[in-house]
């Protein structure tokens, strides 16, 4: 079922917190050097792993954002004001004063020009500059096994210069972030680290990327499987927490150049991820499989609707097999599929109560954040593609299976 790569690309980009390193084993990932680190962000979704990380292995970490995203979250962490469109004035007087960090990880990298900006105050203060880019800059995924050397996304230099603000980077997303690797490594040759994440999935997301799968499996009744009927279609994703602690390694170890950051290529297929979806959840829910033209005739888009999934072919014949093997080699390991779904229904519920206790507006309205954290198909267009599937295909031609 072919999807549309700007939908792709838009859900892709909405861009990240798993449960920290349990302190009890603090002492054994804590660095024989401490390092100095500056991140640039640090209170959004992956920004929190990445500080985590960092302190749980006894580095010194600091960050510079606008102070307006969770201003509470890191109360002991060193924080620099100002906006990456213009004001960075805090890091100027930190350079000129003398501040030197080992390493300097960017997460927001959209528009070249906040990257080089960034950069060219921060050079004479840094040692490395990891860019946190993303696997969308990949011209296709028409080809299984792809790794880092396969053709970028392309925008023409007329088209990239008139983009400059991050919300106006659609439907050019994946073409931009490569430009901002080009640009960053052309600033710093030989001392720049471009990570290149899949999904990015779990707690603090509030896409419903993935969230949608544990969630609606945690709702009972039947659920739509999208593709064949053995689940055998693949998927790759990362959990927030393991890339994280793959940033600090990099960090740790110097490592320079490209890595995909993501579950290995080939291993995780949509049965997993519903499968244990409805393990985790224990609701007794039942997973009918709908083939990919059916869906695509109802209406039901994939990637968008059906998160994390898109039927093999065309462009996209090489989804869920992109090789992780550089990152692998250079310390990126990934969690239990089970751990990073039970992270994300946690979150669901966890969160939810904790808003519905302490809201933070008057006007807040707790069932449309519950909408948008679970994300994914309505239950009102799911039940209509149901009730179509069995009038087409009779009770014979159904597949469902029970928990």
């Amino acid at each position: 079922m072919p999807i549309d790569r700007r939908q792709f690309l838009e859900s892709a980009a909405a861009i990240a917190a798993a449960t920290a390193v349990s302190p009890s084993f603090a002492s054994i990932l804590r660095a024989r050097k401490p390092l100095k680190l500056l991140i640039l962000g640090g209170t959004g979704f992956l920004g929190p792993q990445v500080i985590r990380a960092a302190q749980d292995r006894g580095h010194e970490i600091a960050m510079f954002n606008r102070g307006q995203t969770a201003p509470d979250l890191f109360p002991g962490v060193e924080h620099f004001g100002g906006d990456r469109y213009g004001d960075l004035k805090s890091l100027e007087e930190a350079v000129a004063a003398g501040r030197k960090w080992d390493a300097v990880i960017d997460t927001f990298t959209y528009i070249p020009k906040t990257v080089t900006d960034a950069m060219d105050v921060l050079m004479p203060a840094m040692d490395q500059y990891i860019v946190i880019s993303t696997i969308s800059v990949y011209a296709s995924y028409a080809e299984p096994g792809m790794d880092e050397t396969a053709p970028l996304a392309q925008i023409d230099d007329e088209t990239a210069a008139g983009i400059t603000h991050h919300r106006d980077v659609m439907p050019h997303y994946g073409a931009m972030k490569a430009r901002c690797e080009q640009a960053a490594e052309a600033r710093m040759p030989g001392r720049v680290t471009n990570i290149r994440p899949g999904l990015i999935v779990g707690p603090r997301d509030t896409t419903g990327r993935f969230t949608y799968w544990p969630v609606r499996a945690s709702e009972g009744g039947t659920m739509i499987g999208p593709g064949a009927p053995d689940g055998a279609d693949l998927t790759q994703f990362i959990d927030v927490a393991d890339l994280g602690e793959f940033v600090i390694t990099c960090c740790e170890k110097k490592h320079f150049g490209i890595y995909n950051a993501d579950r290995p290529g080939g291993a995780t297929t949509m049965g997993d991820v519903i499968d244990t979806s409805r393990k985790v959840a224990g609701a007794g829910t039942e997973v009918e499989w709908i083939p990919a033209d059916f869906l695509r005739d109802q209406g039901v888009q994939a990637w968008q609707e059906l998160p994390a999934w898109i039927n093999a072919e065309g462009d996209y014949a090489g989804f869920g097999q992109v090789s992780t093997q550089k990152a692998i080699a250079a310390g990126l390991t990934t969690r239990p599929l089970d751990t990073t779904v039970k992270s994300c229904l946690d979150y669901y519920r966890d969160r939810a109560a904790e808003l519905i206790a302490d809201p933070p507006a008057d006007d807040f309205d707790i069932e449309a954040w519950r909408r948008r954290i679970r994300g994914g198909l309505a239950p009102e267009k799911e039940q209509a593609v149901l009730a179509a599937w069995r009038a087409q295909s009779g009770d014979a031609g159904a597949t469902t299976v029970g928990s």
